[in-house]
């Protein structure tokens, strides 16, 4: 049998295809759309995040600079910009830098500071008296080279049975951020105390010069007026934070030591 040719069937096959093929190359063409649109967006945030990366660690440097041009005389009466956490504004690359200097002997020392004074400083950050006494024996606990609990104190077995894979450290503090490591801190806790903490200081004494206003106050309300003295600290908290005009932000902190012959020595280094 000979089979008759479909003319206007095979054009419409062809329609078909040639249709298909045009969806086809519809989606390839919008896939490499997105695909370039998103490698745009990438890049460009990319060289923003490095852009406020550099505005922030000039912040930095501007904040060094200011403290590097100081002379001291036993006071920090030469230094233009007040170390004691007050935030400055500057513009920098046509990005807005935030900075501040925060004088680290102006804190209570965390490894120092003995249990009243820290239960005075837990009640500064809101925590209730019960609970600070805990939270400072705790402390405490942590800090000391022993094994054994304290009244109100926290060891091991108290770790184990909160659940908690770690236990008391038993050795110095050698950052603020591992109080969040001890039993019964919490976040917003930690939060609170953490501006007036240090583990950078080299005594007792927290110094008036660059103290906050509230731990002076809360000091001396205490009795622990022996806590307080004015001998110009020289090692200082640097936080820069630059704002994108997107609304990203990249923030920097270093603590750094001014040497009497005004050298700078970088003690940590960190992005938050």
């Amino acid at each position: 049998m000979v089979r008759e040719f479909d003319e206007k069937g095979d054009e419409g096959i062809a329609l078909i295809a040639v249709l298909w093929a045009l969806v086809l190359l519809s989606i390839i063409a919008a896939a490499l759309s997105l695909q370039t649109r998103s490698g745009t967006r990438i890049a460009r945030n990319m060289t923003e995040s490095a852009a406020l990366r550099a505005a922030a660690d000039a912040g930095i440097q501007r904040a060094i600079l200011e403290l590097s041009d100081a002379r001291f005389s036993g006071a920090l009466d030469t230094v233009k910009l007040r170390p004691d956490g007050t935030v400055y504004a500057w513009r920098f690359a046509n990005r807005i830098v935030h900075y501040s200097i925060q004088g680290e002997l102006g804190k209570v020392n965390l490894n120092q500071a003995p249990q009243a004074l820290l239960v005075s400083l837990f009640g500064l950050a809101g925590v209730d008296p019960t609970r600070a006494q805990s939270l400072a024996g705790a402390v405490a606990d942590f800090r000391d080279e022993d094994n054994l609990k304290r009244l109100n104190g926290a060891e091991g077995t108290d770790y184990r049975t909160a659940g908690l894979a770690w236990g008391p450290k038993n050795a110095p503090f050698e950052t603020v951020e591992e109080l969040q490591q001890v039993l019964g801190m919490t976040p917003p806790m930690y939060a609170r105390l953490a501006p007036y903490l240090t583990t950078y200081s080299l005594g007792f004494a927290v110094d008036t010069n660059v103290a906050p206003e509230r731990l002076i106050e809360m000091l001396h309300r205490a009795g622990f007026r022996n806590f307080v003295e004015s001998h110009g600290g020289f090692v200082f908290t640097i936080r820069a934070e630059a704002q994108g005009s997107d609304g990203g932000m990249f923030v920097r902190e270093a603590v750094v030591q001014l040497k009497q012959d005004s050298r700078i020595r970088f003690l940590g280094w960190r992005q938050l």
